[in-house]
């Protein structure tokens, strides 16, 4: 069979579950992911025979799709502001939203123009504070989350990429105190309402973790009070709280900032919904 053939193939399995031209990125990925070809290669080589070993691979690869299973973690990476990282069923998968959030940080640190301490709290992949460390080298960065198996993966991530970070395991929602004090405290922590899961997407609620998903109904602003809460006794004069939000929460969040004594300012994200607050305590 060559590989033009189980490309056709796999497009009549999944033609009615996926839209065409994201089934053509995600048959993309799939096919260098097995056969090591990028897309150049991958025209070159359409009529070039492919192994019995590679066939069942791709069989087994387009019965995960068709369950829903994320092509992320099929191939067991995606991609963060340019930068492949690994991911798999312990971790987020990255989103663009994210990478404007961290577009954002690095704007603001290249205005106060000095070395800053950093700590991104539910790190996940580590790719906000791994993509903070390689974007601002002068500055120390450091990543929380309560997953070791997030960690793990955020450690991986760091050496591939070849970023100093510092790792702690933490539980923040049971957290005292933070490990030290930062010019910075970002977060895209838990934000979706458990009400929320029936409208989510089978591909993001039966395999994403849920612990990085979801808060509850009754308090969906538990993270963010608690990390406004403990940065008022780490964050440095001017420092600065940066937050990835639920597009609908801007203006809960506004008030309960204002009410904490912090100066917050909202963005919308490439999508003109409400995504994104920085916030700085008032002197």
């Amino acid at each position: 069979m060559s590989l033009n053939e189980i490309k056709q193939s796999i497009k009549q399995k999944l033609a009615s579950e996926f839209e065409a031209i994201e089934l053509n990125s995600m048959l993309s990925m799939l096919i260098e992911h097995i056969t090591g070809w990028n897309q150049v290669q991958q025209v070159v080589n359409k009529d070039t025979p492919i192994t019995e070993a590679q066939i069942k691979a791709f069989d087994t690869s387009a019965n995960e799709l068709l369950k829903g299973r994320p092509i992320q973690y099929i191939i067991g990476k995606s991609w963060f502001l340019g930068n492949e990282f690994i991911v798999n069923e312990n971790v987020l998968i990255p989103r663009p939203e994210t990478e404007e959030l961290v577009e954002w940080i690095v704007e603001y640190a290249s205005i106060v123009d000095r070395p800053l301490s950093i700590i991104d709290i539910g790190t996940g992949s580590g790719c906000i504070p791994i993509t903070l460390k390689n974007a601002l080298p002068n500055c120390t960065v450091a990543g929380i989350d309560i997953s070791t198996a997030a960690l793990a993966v955020a450690k991986l991530n760091a050496s591939k990429l070849n970023a100093l970070v510092e790792w702690i395991e933490q539980d923040i929602l049971m957290s005292a105190s933070m490990p030290a004090t930062y010019d910075i405290i970002v977060s895209n922590p838990p934000y979706i309402p458990t009400r929320e899961i029936t409208e989510m997407q089978d591909q993001v609620k039966d395999h994403e973790p849920a612990i990085a998903l979801f808060v509850p109904d009754a308090d969906p602003l538990i993270f963010y009070r608690v990390i406004a809460r403990l940065g008022k006794q780490c964050l440095t004069m001017n420092g600065q709280l940066f937050f990835e939000i639920h597009y609908d929460q801007g203006k809960a969040l506004l008030e309960m900032l204002n009410e904490m004594n912090y100066h917050a300012e909202l963005r919308q994200d490439m999508y003109g919904k409400n995504r994104m607050i920085r916030a700085s305590l008032k002197h």
